[in-house]
């Protein structure tokens, strides 16, 4: 396959099919006729979601012939397709406008419940939405549908859903709650994990109790709460014990670059509302809360190269991420990463992806922090659910070389009760 045999000569110590993941993340796929993805609502509300391009709002996952989990997004540029094969019905990548073939694919799982509303009309994927396609059936709820750093245009550069439709700020409706959250229990049989998400405000405390009323909410649906997660600014230690407090199992506190220049130029909003300094201080307090493991920090990999002349080369951006990595790791924070997908809408929009050099660099490197520091990994990931990294996949893959540490004492293909894929 010369796709799979170009990764391999490119990147020999790494699994080929590490590296299509990583590729098909950054360059997104043509998604054809192809029955992929679900209507995604993302952050906003339903007449902001009319694109010219339907597929535009569709997003999912697929899984590559090893069991490797992909995210995908359409990208009607993208060198690669997916095509349903006449004869066999299989899905199939193909690459090129010869349509020449890279692998079959399965398709990743497509819920019904997503296309339902509940008694007041409000379209369940408004309600709860899937999280990145994980066949463990992971959903976020988003509030705050309204970022104040997107009023100044400080928005962080890689985000894109502030200028995609009309962003406001929502109360919960527990019913609407209980109706989905129960079609969701009643057809997967499990949630891996509930993320909670949003806007930010620059009144931190503000921003903190609506995460609270949201998880007040699901509690009072009466139904059963899977992990959960908080994805927040920096919030100050009473702020952190607050959520602690109210039942969130993790807070998620995302540095998302490392250098202190690029802070400022990806981070602009992040950078005036609380600064990189305070919020690594934050991070390193809400460990004393929630304990070691239990506060997260993702890094979007890949962006930060594109701050004008801060890095030389591909390898040095990806030891800053690495650097950043390596810190957390200390003060007992656990580093995730996202691979930094461009997206439309965003500022960075129709900037070429991070090159594969980077990720190569990177992928290696935080493996091999998983030997060095013994901090337990979050029980929210499993392989199935990391559609957008690849350390589970490397240390499934190859695990004498990549599970060493941490990630070899992870059961990663069976953290959670896979969740039933709907026809």
């Amino acid at each position: 396959m010369p796709v799979l045999d170009e990764f391999h000569a490119m990147f020999p110590h790494l699994p080929p099919t590490v590296m299509l993941k990583v590729d098909l993340l950054r360059q997104g796929v043509q998604f054809g006729a192809a029955p992929i993805g679900t209507r995604h609502y993302h952050h906003h509300d339903e007449k902001g979601q009319k694109p010219v391009d339907f597929k535009a709002h569709l997003q999912g996952s697929v899984t590559l012939p090893d069991g490797s989990p992909v995210f995908v997004g359409h990208n009607p540029a993208s060198r690669y397709t997916i095509l349903v094969d006449p004869e066999s019905g299989r899905l199939r990548l193909v690459d090129g406008a010869a349509h020449e073939p890279v692998c079959d694919l399965m398709p990743g799982p497509r819920f019904t419940w997503t296309g339902g509303r509940t008694s007041t009309q409000a379209p369940m994927a408004s309600v709860f939405t899937p999280s990145l396609g994980g066949a463990c059936g992971p959903v976020a709820i988003f509030l705050l549908r309204h970022c104040e750093f997107a009023v100044d245009h400080e928005e962080c550069r890689f985000c894109s859903w502030v200028r995609m439709g009309k962003s406001q700020e929502m109360r919960p409706n527990v019913s609407d709650m209980r109706e989905t959250l129960g079609r969701i229990w009643g057809e997967q049989g499990a949630i891996g994990y509930l993320a909670f998400s949003g806007g930010s405000l620059f009144n931190r405390t503000k921003e903190a109790d609506a995460f609270l009323t949201y998880m007040a909410a699901v509690r009072e649906t009466g139904l059963p709460v899977p992990p959960t997660v908080a994805a927040i600014q920096a919030l100050d230690a009473p702020d952190s014990r607050r959520l602690r407090d109210a039942g969130f199992d993790y807070a998620c506190y995302s540095m998302e670059v490392w250098d202190e220049k690029a802070w400022t130029d990806v981070l602009p909003g992040k950078a005036r509302s609380v600064g990189r300094e305070r919020w690594m201080a934050c991070l390193a307090e809400a460990v004393g809360v929630f304990g070691p493991g239990r506060v997260l920090s993702n890094f979007v990999a890949g962006v930060e190269t594109m701050v004008p002349g801060l890095y030389e080369t591909p390898q040095a951006a990806a030891e800053s991420t690495l650097a950043g990595m390596r810190w957390c790791c200390e003060q007992g924070v656990y580093p995730k990463y996202a691979i930094w997908v461009p997206s439309t809408g965003a500022a960075y929009a129709g900037r070429p992806p991070a090159p594969l050099e980077y990720y190569a660099h990177l992928l290696e490197g935080r493996q091999a922090l998983y030997a060095e520091f013994p901090l337990p990994v979050p029980d929210i990931d499993c392989r199935h659910c990391l559609t957008q990294s690849c350390e589970a996949d490397l240390a499934t893959l190859d695990p004498a070389r990549y599970a060493a540490g941490a990630a070899g004492l992870v059961h990663w293909n069976e953290r959670h009760q896979r969740a039933h894929i709907a026809a």
